[in-house]
């Protein structure tokens, strides 16, 4: 009788452990991309190229533009290096329209026009009121101190946003961060601040963003991009105007010109080229500053987890190690709000209650942020220890408790951001001989 109790607890042992098991068998694993050098070789070509219209290297569409931002990657990516930030000379403009009794409209404001800037994007075109503006600077769209006079009185309804040029180090290790391992780090946020919600603009909880096509979000500001290739595909639309298989490229607000050529500017191959590129750029290192010392980097990193920094900018996420960043979206509160889009393709309706908010963003990846500035979203901090103090909603208790730190103690703290450095002397991937110059030039020509 007994054994048959045994036998019978054993059962519903295994019954219960089994999901778990399967769960636990079938998780994703880190999965390290193998880069290809050609690959990597023919996309660096294609990331420094400056783009023309008609461009050889797409026959089958018009090139640059005919709405874009910049002639090349490298034009905006360059801080710290080849693949950097970029400073505020390339920010994007975004909008959101929401008026009602009118279709909600958002997306981006063009830099420049093929044609001139006659036929460029203004801020017109978002809405009669604004001013015939096509290259707003940050200070006319945002309160900064000292320059509040600047700033344009935005139409009820209506919000304009600048975002600033991301680094790409290390993304390939944010590629292959698991998305379980993404939703845990969620999850523990809300545990440790007693099942709090990401709604909460007191604590800092974030939230992963699940995409209209199931994945979850981890590039873009507001994490609306799945995957590096995702995200290289709509920065070669909408900052080059380069329409692709995946991306179609922007049309200019006011209308097409009827010169305009009808095809794709960029192949899938030319697309995977220029990812394999970004996925070779090496992650950020750890460096001690000039002028400071291992202790004091020392001392400034265990602080900025004690005040709560490393809540949000978490040290090591999956296999990248260093990145501190939890990949989430955060509450930042009314004082950081920023609309519009930027080349979102399957992230929920604006409008639905999954779409990030005006005031989220996602935590931004601190390695090599000592050779990234401006800071924050659109670049509003000049410094490091500004950006600390801009931080509003759920970032608050960080940046009040590193205003209650001694002077001593805040030094450690910037000495050690300071230590987070861009990776520096990139090889060079390009052959200089002219026969290999030559092959890869044939490389990247489309088939």
């Amino acid at each position: 009788m007994h054994r048959s109790y045994r036998i019978w607890y054993f059962l519903v042992l295994v019954l219960a452990l089994v999901p778990a098991g399967v769960r636990l068998y079938l998780w994703q694993k880190p999965r390290p991309q193998v880069v290809d050098p050609a690959m990597a070789r023919a996309g660096e070509l294609l990331f420094k190229h400056d783009w023309t219209v008609n461009d050889p290297l797409s026959p089958e569409g018009d090139g640059l533009g005919p709405v874009y931002n910049a002639p090349s990657c490298v034009a905006c990516h360059n801080k710290g290096g080849v693949g950097g930030s970029g400073g505020l000379e390339h920010n994007v403009t975004t909008f959101t329209v929401r008026i009602d009794g009118q279709q909600s409209r958002e997306g981006v404001l063009h830099a420049h026009h093929v044609l001139g800037d006659q036929y460029a994007d203004s801020l017109t075109h978002i809405h009669a009121q604004l001013p015939k503006e096509v290259r707003p600077r940050l200070e006319q769209l945002v309160v900064l101190p000292g320059r509040e006079k600047h700033c344009v009185r935005f139409p009820v309804g209506v919000h304009l946003s600048q975002r600033n040029t991301p680094a790409l180090f290390g993304a390939r290790l944010i590629d292959e961060i698991p998305e379980r391992v993404i939703l845990a780090g969620a999850k523990a946020q809300r545990v440790k601040f007693g099942m709090r919600q990401a709604d909460d603009e007191n604590l800092p909880v974030g939230r992963a963003l699940r995409l209209g096509n199931g994945k979850i979000g981890r590039f873009g500001w507001k994490a609306q991009m799945a995957s590096l290739t995702d995200f290289v595909r709509a920065a070669c639309a909408n900052e080059l105007g380069l329409g692709n298989p995946n991306e179609a490229q922007p049309k200019p607000l006011a209308g097409m010109v009827a010169t305009h050529k009808v095809g794709l500017d960029l192949t899938d191959r030319q697309c995977d080229q220029l990812t394999a590129y970004c996925a070779s750029l090496p992650q950020p290192v750890e460096r001690v500053p000039r002028g400071g010392s291992e202790k004091q980097v020392a001392s400034g990193k265990k602080l900025f987890s004690k005040i709560g920094c490393a809540d949000c900018h978490t040290p090591k996420l999956g296999n990248a190690g260093g990145i501190y960043s939890d990949l989430l979206l955060h509450n930042m509160g009314e004082e950081l709000v920023g609309g519009g889009s930027y080349g979102e393709p399957p992230v929920p309706k604006p409008d639905s209650p999954e779409a990030p908010s005006p005031s989220e963003w996602r935590t931004p990846p601190l390695w090599g942020v000592a050779d990234s500035a401006p800071y924050l979203h659109d670049g509003r901090a000049a410094t490091l220890e500004e950006a600390i103090k801009m931080h509003k909603g759920q970032g608050s208790r960080a940046a009040r408790s590193f205003e209650a730190l001694s002077m001593w103690e805040k030094e450690n703290v910037l000495a050690f951001l300071k230590s987070l450095r861009a990776p520096g002397n990139q090889p060079e991937l390009l052959v200089h001989d002219r026969a290999g110059q030559g092959r890869l030039l044939a490389f990247l020509q489309p088939r």
